[in-house]
């Protein structure tokens, strides 16, 4: 799936899945549980490990980023020197939370995608026109 090449579009993408994680991140933190949809058009295509890879994908842009940009999160995060800074851990959630995960994300990318094919819910895709006339 190609997402939107408008910047702006792009950033509000970008502040969407942040926001969802970090209300993931939340509940996790108050010890309350998320739950996937089962009725969720797209399940199909979420398969086990698109879920893994997407939970790995997190983790690791995490990582780098704490890597890459320690004091900046130090800073906006408030946290001393003699503190460390986590990934959240989504990775180690149950199955099903996971997919609950990818299914938020999911469903903003649907939002901001560049060409919506067949699969997305509530769109067709337009029949190929003929090169050349048929009749």
């Amino acid at each position: 799936m190609k997402l939107t090449t408008d910047p702006t579009q792009q950033q509000q993408c970008v502040d969407k899945t942040i926001a969802w994680l970090h209300h993931v991140w939340e509940m996790t933190e108050e010890g309350r549980h998320i739950q996937a949809d089962p009725f969720y058009a797209r399940n199909k295509l979420l398969t086990p490990a698109v879920v893994k890879q997407v939970m790995a994908s997190i983790e690791d842009i995490f990582k780098s980023e704490l890597q890459r940009y320690p004091g900046y999160h130090r800073t906006a995060q408030g946290i001393s020197a003699r503190e460390y800074l986590i990934p959240p851990g989504f990775d180690h959630l149950p199955h099903d939370e996971q997919l609950a995960v990818v299914q938020g994300i999911d469903r903003i990318f649907q939002e901001y995608r560049a060409d919506p094919g067949p699969d997305t819910p509530g769109t067709t895709a337009a029949p190929p026109k003929p090169d050349r006339y048929e009749g």
